[in-house]
Parts: structure tokens; sequence; C-alpha cells
């Protein structure tokens, strides 16, 4: 029997849909059925590169009988709302992080997507990107010992003229800290094996006159007894010449080992003796995370099992966000109870 494909529909055809698209081409039971896009030459652009109609009612996607799972890659604050709709419509869940602006937002979207049988899945690439899972792989093995504590350090430009308006407003999910702090919290929860249950932050409006923010410091207490640090800005884009780390750079310092991750693509480890503060670098393959991700939603589908990245693990990151900024306003440590 042929294996079953499954029809893709886009939701926003903004600037990362274009993933989306190319992982419903290659990942091998899947195809790209339509889109939905209000903007005129982002549809008119999308359905002259990726050939499949594109409408400007979403509710068109989530009726056609041939779309069995939604991507959403809106602005975040369009994540909650257009995500319930896709439950309630039967469509399985392919939403971009993180999956809302509260948690609040968050339990709304598990409900519906329980209630209706169908599968959220958050797409938090960190935790399929190859020199993260390699990294977890050697942490897990005893083979660099127990993590002690990680710095995950992430300094770029803003690029203000460049963003879309709903970017430079919190009050719809914009700012770099949902954007990028989703990722490092993500990614250090991924490799130091446990959830966060206490912060102590500083998320802030240092660089621009915009309603969000662009610089956060971060102290992260997991619940083994491990810690982390992140520090993350959006500078003035003529401020920051020989700055910019396109992905960040993590450094996690094990019993018998440390362990650097740069740029999200390459992995080293510290040369065993060496007391020089000399790297070696442990190859990993490339991947296209999107393509993985698409992958594993498609086998929880099929196999009718939990979402490869957790709708629990997925609220935890909001959580997580959420306490950080609720410390950095009230200038005290907050505790994390999920």
């Amino acid at each position: 029997m042929a294996e079953r494909v499954f029809g893709i529909g886009i939701i926003g055809a903004g600037r990362i849909s274009g993933a989306h698209a190319r992982a419903a081409g290659e990942a091998g039971t899947t195809r790209l059925v339509m889109a939905s896009e209000v903007d005129d030459k982002r549809a008119h652009d999308f359905e002259a590169k990726w050939h499949v109609p594109v409408v400007s009612d979403y509710m068109e996607v989530l009726n056609n009988p041939e779309v069995d799972i939604v991507s959403l890659t809106l602005p975040h604050w369009l994540h909650e709302p257009i995500g319930i709709a896709a439950a309630q419509a039967g469509k399985h869940i392919f939403v971009e992080k993180p999956m809302a602006d509260s948690i609040e937002e968050c339990d709304r979207m598990i409900a519906a997507a329980r209630a209706n049988g169908v599968k959220l899945f958050t797409g938090h690439t960190e935790q399929f990107l190859a020199p993260n899972v390699k990294a977890r792989q050697m942490i897990a093995s005893g083979e660099v010992g127990l993590p002690v504590l990680a710095t995950d350090c992430w300094y770029k430009a803003f690029g203000v003229a460049a963003r879309p308006p709903w970017f430079l407003d919190r009050s719809k999910g914009g700012g770099m800290w949902l954007m990028n702090g989703a990722h490092m919290i993500d990614r250090l929860t991924y490799l130091m094996g446990d959830r966060v249950v206490s912060v102590k932050a500083m998320v802030q409006t240092r660089f621009h006159a915009i309603q969000a923010d662009d610089t956060a410091l971060a102290y992260l207490e997991f619940a083994n007894g491990t810690g982390a640090t992140i520090a993350h800005t959006g500078y003035k884009d003529h401020a920051g010449a020989g700055v910019d780390q396109p992905g960040g750079e993590i450094v996690i310092t094990c019993t018998e080992a440390q362990l650097k991750i740069v740029d999200r693509n390459r992995l080293f480890r510290s040369v065993p003796g060496d007391r020089g503060g000399a790297w070696e670098e442990v190859v990993v393959d490339r991947v296209d995370t999107t393509t993985v991700e698409l992958r594993a939603l498609v086998s929880n589908i099929v196999n009718n099992e939990p979402e490869t990245v957790s709708v629990e693990q997925a609220r935890h990151i909001v959580d997580v966000m959420t306490a950080c900024e609720m410390s950095s306003q009230t200038g005290r440590e907050v505790r994390i109870d999920d």
C-alpha cells in the first residue's frame, strides 16, 4: 500500500513561509496544496515561486479537504486565534515558535488541539540542529561528564527598517526576546537536560525608540541544580561591526570537558589536557530543520504518538520567557511552577 501523502496549507506568506513550502516538497510524504496571505505583493510572489494558489482568507485553507496540516507562519499575536480555528477545522498544526505570547494563550491552543484530536507541533528548530543533537548525545552518554553551567550569547543587528510594524510592538508579540529568546531558552533546556525553575532577568529597550525589547540578560536555574546565562542584543545596524553572530555562541561546561556551539552549525570540544584554550571540531552534518520537523510531525500523526516537540515543552519556553519579563519589571527572581 502506498504511503499517505499529507496536504500542507500555509497561512502567512512572510519571510519564514518559504522554508515551510520547501519542506512540504522535500519531506517525502507531504505536498504543498495552497497558502493564504493578506498582502497582495507577498501573495503574488509566493504564488509565482511555489506554483500553488494563494488566497486572502485563511478560512479557505482551513475548509479545504485536501489540506491535512497547516503551517502557521504568522505574527506571534495571531498564533492563538488562528491555531484554535485550525484545530476546530480538524487540521494538524505546525506553528512557528513561540507557540503563543502567553501561557494562557498556549493553554487555550493546547485545549483546542486535544478537544479536536489534532497534533500541535511548535517549530523549535534548536532540538533538530545537528550540533545540538550531537552535544546532547555526548552529555547523555557521559562522554564529557555532567553538565555544570552554560553561557549563551547572541549579538546581532536589530534591522529596524526591515522589520514589520508588529515586530516593534510587544503587545503583538514583537521584540527580540520572543523571537530569539525562544531559541536560546529552548536550546539551553534541551542541552542541560531539565526544566527551568527560576529566573532573574533584564529585558529592556536600549537601542531603539520602539515598544518592544532589543536587549536581554538572564540567569536560568534548572531543576537539576545547573545554571545558565543568556546575553542577547539587537543593536543599531551601524553599531556592531565585527560583533554580529548569526546564531550565537553557546559554551557548556561539563565535569570532564567543555562543548562550544557556534552559529548553530558547528560543534567544538575542548582538547583534553590542554590549558591554552584549544578546541577540536566535532564534525556534524547540516540538516534542513524545517524538513526534519515536518517529517517528525507526520510520524507523530501516522503513529498516533505525542508530538516530538511536546506541547508541555513549548508551553514551558513561553512560561520562562514571560517570567524573565516579569523579573525585569519587578527586579526580583521569579519562580516557575509549571
